[in-house]
C-alpha cells in the first residue's frame, strides 16, 4: 500500500477489510474534538452559571469532565503503543507519519515524546487512576494535543482507501467549534438577582 495505511488485518486467522479500524480512529478523534471544544466553550461561562446554583458547581464539574475526556480520547490514539486504537496499529509507515506529524507540529521527536509522557502521567495518576498524593505538574497544555489530533485526522482522511467512504467533517476545527456553540446556544440566559 503506497500511502502507508494498513488496510487489512488478521482477525481469528481471517483477513478482513480494515474499515472498522479506520472508522474507530475517526470515532476516537471526533470524541476528542467534541470534548475539547465543549471544554473550551464552557471555559468562560462556568463561574457565571455556577453562581446560580449555590456551590453545587455543575458547570465547573462538566468542564472538568470534558477536560478529562479530552485527555482520555487523545491518549487512545497517541498514548502508549499498547493502546488498541493507537495510530501505530493502523498506519504501517510509522516513520512517514511521524515525520509528517513532527513537521506540522514544529517539534522534535524527543519534545513530542516528553509531551506525550506528561499527558500519559496526568491521565494515569490524575484522570483515570486518581492518586491523592500525586503532586502533578500543571494540566498539560492542549495545544499539541489539538494540533496532533488534527494532523492525524487529516492524514487518515487524505490517505483512506477508495473503498472507505469518509462521511465525517472535512473541517474538524469547524466541527469542533460547532459542537461548542451548540452547547452555548442551548443554555438558558442567566437571570441575575
Amino acid at each position: 500500500v503506497s500511502c502507508g495505511l494498513v488496510w487489512r488485518y488478521v482477525f481469528q486467522g481471517v483477513f478482513v477489510e480494515n474499515h472498522i479500524e479506520v472508522q474507530g480512529r475517526f470515532f476516537a478523534l471526533n470524541s476528542f474534538f467534541r470534548s475539547y471544544y465543549s471544554f473550551l466553550a464552557l471555559d468562560d461561562i462556568c463561574n457565571d452559571y455556577d453562581s446560580v446554583y449555590q456551590k453545587l458547581n455543575p458547570f465547573t464539574h462538566m468542564h472538568n469532565v470534558l477536560l478529562c475526556d479530552s485527555v482520555i480520547s487523545w491518549c487512545k490514539v497517541f498514548g502508549t503503543d499498547t493502546e488498541e486504537c493507537h495510530w501505530k496499529n493502523l498506519i504501517e509507515d510509522h516513520q512517514g507519519f511521524r515525520k509528517c506529524l513532527l513537521g506540522k507540529l514544529g517539534v522534535t521527536q524527543q519534545e513530542f515524546r516528553n509531551y506525550q509522557l506528561h499527558v500519559l502521567e496526568f491521565r494515569n495518576k490524575w484522570v483515570v487512576h486518581y492518586e491523592p498524593s500525586y503532586q502533578h505538574k500543571p494540566v498539560p497544555d492542549f495545544d499539541l494535543m489539538l494540533k496532533s489530533a488534527i494532523v492525524l485526522h487529516t492524514y487518515l482522511r487524505e490517505n483512506v482507501s477508495d473503498k472507505f467512504i469518509y462521511s465525517g467533517p472535512v473541517s474538524i476545527e469547524g466541527f469542533g467549534r460547532s459542537v461548542g456553540m451548540a452547547i452555548i446556544d442551548s443554555l438558558k440566559p442567566i437571570e441575575k438577582t
